[in-house]
C-alpha cells in the first residue's frame, strides 16, 4: 500500500500551525491580502509624493540664479519689532537679528519672562486678544516682523478673528503712518484656498491669514509674504530651502529654523519686496542656493 502524499499547503497555511483551524487559516489569509493592498496603495501614495517633490524641486531650482549668495546690505544698527518673539519660530528669528547687530523689539504676554530668556531685546507686553495694547508699537521702527498665530485649540478666548486679523491690521496700519519700510508676514500655504466665510477653528485661522495678507497689500507698506508649509523642529540648515511663487501645495515640510533664516534674509534683500512665496525644504547639496531665488520670484499682481 502506497503511503498517501501530505496535502499540500499555503502559504498563509505554512505560517499558521497544523492545530489552527481552517476558518482561522481564511482570517489569516483575507488579513494578510488586505495588508499587502494596504502597503501596495501606500507605496503608490509614496511614489506620487516623491515624483511630485521632483517636479517641483525641478520647478524651483530653474529660477535660481547663481548659487552664490548675494550681497545683502548689513541691517546692524535697524530696528525690528518681531512680533511673537518667543514662539517656535519667532524666537529663532530674534536669535538671528540679534546676531547680526540689530535691535529687536518683541512682544510677548509674559514680557518679564521673554527678558529673562533673552534680555538683548526689548520686550513688551501685548495681548493680541485686547487690541489697545498693541498701540505704539512701530513707533522708531524700522522693519517689522509677524511671526504670530491664533492658538485658539489650546485657549478658546484666542479668536481668529482677533489675533489673526484685527489686531495685526491695526499694527500695519500704524506702521504706515510711522513710515516702517517693510514688514515680513508669516501665514501659511493654501491660505488663498480659504473659506470666506469660516470664522472658528482652523478654517478660521486660514480665513482671517487670508484676509490679513489682503490688508497688507493694500495698505502700500512694502511687503514680503511666507508662506511656509507643515512646520518642523529640524535644525536650521539642515536641509536645503527652496522658494516657488504664490500659494503652493507641496508634499514636503519645512523647518521653524529655515522659515526664520528665510525672514531674516528676506528683510535685508530688496529682491524679497512686493513678492508672496511657499517656503519648503528639499534634499539638495547646495544649502545656501535659495538665496538667490528672491530675484526669480515674480512681483505679486
Amino acid at each position: 500500500m502506497r503511503p498517501s502524499k501530505p496535502a499540500v499547503r499555503s502559504a498563509e497555511q505554512l505560517l499558521l500551525p497544523n492545530n489552527v483551524d481552517l476558518t482561522r487559516q481564511k482570517e489569516f489569509a483575507m488579513t494578510s491580502m488586505f495588508r499587502r493592498r494596504f502597503l501596495a496603495v501606500a507605496a503608490c501614495f509614496a511614489f506620487a509624493a516623491h515624483c511630485a517633490n521632483v517636479d517641483i524641486m525641478s520647478k524651483a531650482r530653474a529660477q535660481e540664479g547663481p548659487s552664490t549668495p548675494p550681497e545683502l546690505p548689513s541691517m546692524a544698527g535697524q530696528t525690528v519689532l518681531v512680533l511673537g518673539g518667543t514662539g517656535r519660530t519667532g524666537a529663532q528669528v530674534v536669535e538671528l537679528l540679534l546676531a547680526q547687530g540689530v535691535k529687536v523689539r518683541s512682544t510677548s504676554r509674559n514680557a518679564a519672562k521673554a527678558k529673562a530668556a533673552q534680555p538683548n531685546a526689548e520686550w513688551v507686553d501685548v495681548d493680541f486678544r485686547q487690541i489697545e495694547s498693541v498701540k505704539g508699537l512701530t513707533k522708531g521702527v524700522d522693519k517689522v516682523v509677524f511671526a504670530t498665530g491664533a492658538n485658539s485649540f489650546r485657549e478658546p478666548d484666542n479668536t481668529p478673528s482677533l489675533v489673526e486679523f484685527e489686531a495685526p491690521a491695526a499694527i500695519i496700519d500704524e506702521a504706515k503712518a510711522n513710515g516702517v519700510k517693510q514688514i515680513v508676514l508669516i501665514t501659511s500655504v493654501s491660505t488663498t484656498a480659504a473659506d470666506p466665510a469660516a470664522t472658528k477653528g482652523f478654517p478660521g485661522v486660514m480665513r482671517y491669514k487670508l484676509d490679513l495678507e489682503n490688508h497688507l497689500k493694500a495698505s502700500g507698506v512694502p511687503y514680503t509674504i511666507v508662506r511656509p508649509v507643515g512646520l518642523v523642529n529640524d535644525p536650521r540648515g539642515k536641509d536645503a530651502i527652496a522658494l516657488l511663487p504664490g500659494d503652493v501645495q507641496v508634499p514636503a515640510m519645512i523647518s521653524r529654523g529655515d522659515v526664520a533664516l528665510v525672514i531674516v534674509d528676506a528683510l535685508a534683500n530688496p529682491d524679497a519686496i512686493g513678492k508672496s512665496f511657499t517656503a519648503f525644504n528639499v534634499i539638495h547639496p547646495d544649502k545656501t542656493g535659495w538665496k538667490s531665488q528672491f530675484a526669480h520670484l515674480p512681483a505679486d499682481k
